[in-house]
């Protein structure tokens, strides 16, 4: 929700923007346009600055001891993701439907009965 509003913001500083540039013609509608817009783009600014700070507090009460860690480990590629079993292709041409399939014809592969 915080994001739609952020977005909605963005776009009505940017509108005002436009607004403001566009008028060149009536010098006081322009210096009224002109404050509309640095107005409003104080308030985004502001807006995006304290929705940073939260999002950042909150990602620091959610990691136990040091925040930086788990950053520290995407940077470096040094996150283990998990390995996800996909479905196999069967020499039929077909291809399982479940892991239980799957599994199943990996065994039959790398593990064949003598």
């Amino acid at each position: 929700m915080v994001e739609s509003n952020l977005t909605t913001q963005r776009k009505e500083v940017n509108a005002k923007r436009r607004r403001y540039q566009c008028t060149k013609e009536n010098g006081e509608i322009q210096e009224q346009r002109k404050t509309q817009y640095l107005t409003a783009k104080a308030e985004y600014t502001a807006a995006t600055r304290r929705e940073k700070s939260k999002s950042w507090k909150e990602f620091c009460n959610l990691t136990a001891t040091n925040p930086w860690k788990s950053i520290y480990n995407k940077v470096a590629g040094k996150t283990i993701h998990a390995t996800h079993i996909t479905t196999l292709r069967l020499l039929d041409g077909s291809s399982t439907t479940n892991i239980q399939d799957t599994l199943l014809q990996m065994i039959q592969k790398f593990a064949p009965v003598d």
